[in-house]
């Protein structure tokens, strides 16, 4: 039975640890899109900055540049918006991972206690063996003594 307990044990320590990579790839994944996110809007603040700046420069000779800009910000912004969308759901699969990590370490825990619990009652047995065996051969000497004696 001590095997069998030491097995699920090797296989819930290595479920554990396989929740745990996966929460620590998804909390990696969610910080790269929350700073693409920021990355996103700051280029399009800046864009459209810029895209200000050509507008009022160009008040003698109007082009599409600036116009240009605008949209590129435009496009930023929506950008921006997609992956703060894309972030709130890596956060969401992130606390499903936790969940499961916590889990699976719970799993683990109960699994040790009941080989700890299996080592005790194991070490109870083998002590009481030995002391029977112990009474055994000092209740067999007694009787061999008392053969002699008489």
């Amino acid at each position: 039975m001590k095997r069998k307990l030491d097995r699920l044990l090797r296989i819930r320590a290595l479920l554990e640890d396989l929740s745990r990579l996966d929460l620590e790839r998804k909390i990696a994944d969610t910080r790269y899109l929350e700073k693409a996110a920021e990355r996103e809007g700051r280029l399009a603040l800046a864009t459209r900055a810029e895209a200000l700046r050509l507008l009022g420069e160009e008040e003698s000779a109007p082009s599409d540049s600036w116009l240009m800009r605008i949209a590129d910000a435009e496009i930023l912004s929506w950008k921006e918006g997609r992956i703060k969308v894309l972030a709130a759901e890596g956060r969401s699969a992130v606390q499903k991972s936790r969940e499961a990590l916590l889990t699976r370490r719970t799993e683990r825990r109960q699994v040790e206690a009941l080989l700890a619990t299996a080592e005790r009652a194991e070490e109870k047995s083998q002590a009481r063996k030995e002391q029977s065996r112990t009474d055994d051969w000092f209740q067999s000497g007694s009787t061999r003594e008392g053969g002699k004696r008489k």
